[in-house]
């Protein structure tokens, strides 16, 4: 008969400190939704330029190499122009940097054919890195600019970033998409749609790459 009351108790005393987590858990997620929008969809932003040739012709030299730094208007290569009746000796026309920045990708080979407009290389502004945060529509109306977040990068586990909302899209994310998903009758699927907003980092972040995984979390008060 003991034996059963002292199972009794110990029954109880678990079926409280369930309900007590459960209160807890429940308390915890109510303060981070009053106080916090967080989101694990971010990522680490950068402006990037794409660098190609402005008229058709052969690419007769090119200098620049992945992780280069140049600066605005030096000269990263070369293309002479396509030969005309018009003009037997073609002058070289040279490709330059449209601002100060490092070198990220490079497709260009000395040499080769190149058309206007196709890039050659992409070059990017890493001291002015930004983090862009895919917030819930749900959630967008009490976001708003000049709120503190907290932002932590994937490829530096243990450090926080300290930044502030400095834009917020005024369209979803999927309204720009290459391949925008089209409703058709009786096959619809409702999908809540996600709003970039811009953080701005407060702290150098030349260390960081665009591109890189992160997370965000944004102070509501």
């Amino acid at each position: 008969m003991q034996r059963s009351a002292g199972r009794g108790v110990l029954i109880q005393v678990v079926v409280f400190v369930v309900l007590l987590g459960a209160v807890a858990l429940g308390l915890t997620f109510w303060y981070q939704g009053q106080n916090y929008v967080s989101t694990s969809d971010a990522q680490v932003s950068a402006p990037i330029a794409p660098i190609g040739a402005l008229l058709a012709g052969t690419l007769s030299t090119w200098s620049a190499q992945v992780g280069q730094t140049v600066s605005a208007g030096q000269v990263l290569g070369t293309v002479a122009p396509v030969q005309t009746a018009s003009a037997t000796s073609p002058r070289e026309v040279d490709i330059v940097a449209p601002f100060a920045g490092t070198v990220l990708d490079v497709s260009a080979v000395a040499g080769e054919t190149v058309a206007p407009g196709t890039p050659l290389a992409y070059l990017g502004d890493l001291s002015q890195t930004t983090v862009t945060a895919y917030v819930k529509e749900t959630q967008i109306r009490n976001v708003a600019p000049g709120q503190r977040a907290d932002v932590t990068v994937d490829a530096l586990p243990g450090t926080t970033f300290t930044g502030s909302v400095s834009q917020i899209g005024q369209a979803t994310a999927a309204t720009f998409s290459l391949l925008p998903s089209a409703t058709q009758s009786g096959d619809f699927t409702k999908v809540t749609q996600v709003i970039p907003v811009t953080i701005a980092l407060g702290a150098p972040a030349g260390q960081l790459l665009p591109g890189e995984s992160a997370e965000v979390r944004i102070h509501l008060h």
